[in-house]
């Protein structure tokens, strides 16, 4: 009798695989172009195909997950078709599963992939680019570089996805002390908020500056208030 772990075909939410187990199929929520509108109708949970990885990506199996604004956008279909968008480069996919803040396990890791384990809890952020990026690989601004998407809205297999992809760069420890919701919620807002307030040198926040935070009860500006205030703002 052999003693490797039977793999199932597909998980039921809240059963985890054995580590390190890759099923083919998955739960995810997804938007389709005839569902396009409200986004409470736009999205549904469906079964899709477990995403196959390049060499320098991970499937990390998602503990929680974080909501954006941007998957609002791609719900609607507005202001960019991120589906099309994708199709019109190649990816054959017609759905979207999106979401960008998540935290879970390094489940498969990449040929050349150096800088996780399977095993590894990680927190994902959202900036994905090429990976030969002459732009990155220069050492500049990585935001700034043509090949740049937000990670779980112009790519596909976000963090609505019980096995999401992404790329290893993207994966940061999770911190600790929080919990995995509280490890899911902040970070996409919260580097877009530093970036915004620290990342124009010389117009960046010192001790004693009073800073006007619009919007300070949504995401962005909750994060924004923290930030200001733990550099002396």
């Amino acid at each position: 009798m052999s003693n490797q772990p039977t793999t199932k075909d597909i998980y039921p939410l809240g059963e985890r695989p054995p580590l390190g187990v890759v099923p083919e199929k998955m739960h995810a929520f997804c938007v389709r172009q005839d569902r396009f509108g409200e986004p409470k109708d736009a999205w549904k949970r469906e079964v899709i195909p477990v995403p196959e990885i390049g060499p320098k990506d991970v499937l990390v199996y998602t503990m929680a997950t974080g909501i954006n604004y941007n998957n609002v956008w791609a719900g609607l279909g507005f202001p960019v078709d991120v589906i099309a968008d994708r199709q019109k480069k190649g990816e054959p996919e017609d759905f979207h599963a999106g979401g960008s803040d998540s935290a879970g396990i390094i489940w498969a890791v990449g040929s050349e992939v150096e800088n996780v384990k399977v095993g590894d809890e990680v927190v994902i952020h959202s900036g994905w680019w090429e990976p030969d990026d002459p732009w990155v690989l220069s050492g500049k601004d990585p935001m700034l570089a043509s090949s740049t998407r937000i990670w779980g809205y112009q790519t596909n297999y976000g963090s609505y996805c019980q096995f999401t992809r992404s790329q290893s760069h993207q994966c940061q420890k999770k911190p600790k002390h929080l919990s995995w919701e509280e490890s899911a919620c902040y970070m996409l807002c919260a580097s877009t908020a530093y970036r915004m307030l620290m990342g124009w040198s010389p117009n960046v926040i010192e001790e004693g500056d009073v800073v006007l935070v619009w919007g300070a009860a949504g995401g962005l500006g909750s994060l924004a208030l923290q930030i200001v205030s733990a550099l002396g703002g």
